[in-house]
């Protein structure tokens, strides 16, 4: 099931995202290599659940046709991302903050470091 609204408000507080990253969450633009790749929420806010079965997710955003967010795990935040067309197999990312920026930047940034000065604040 997907989780929005004032639950996905709260569980966002607590995981101690940078400024940048809050960004993210909330659709507005912080680099143009995640132009397109980070936009705010449509997919999850469809009466359709596009979360993979037995798991709860909390989006943090969405692309084109995919959704990148977390689920807890005894009491940890687990993130995850996964093409609408194929939710059964999401993509594990990591259980950290450094984990999420690494993985943006590795996969979407032309200047890795660049991208990861940029997330980090």
């Amino acid at each position: 099931m997907m989780i929005t609204g004032t639950a996905r408000d709260t569980e966002l507080a607590k995981l101690g995202l940078t400024e940048a990253l809050v960004k993210l969450t909330q659709g507005e633009f912080v680099h143009e290599d995640l132009a397109f790749r980070c936009r705010a929420l449509r997919y999850s806010l469809e009466p359709e659940d596009f979360s993979p079965p037995g798991v709860d997710v909390i989006p943090l955003w969405e692309g084109e046709s995919s959704i990148t967010g977390f689920y807890l795990a005894d009491a940890k935040a687990h993130f995850i991302t996964y093409d609408i067309e194929d939710i059964d197999i999401p993509e594990s990312i990591g259980d950290s903050i450094a984990d999420l920026i690494h993985y943006l930047a590795a996969e979407y940034g032309e200047d890795e470091g660049q991208l990861k000065a940029v997330l980090w604040r």
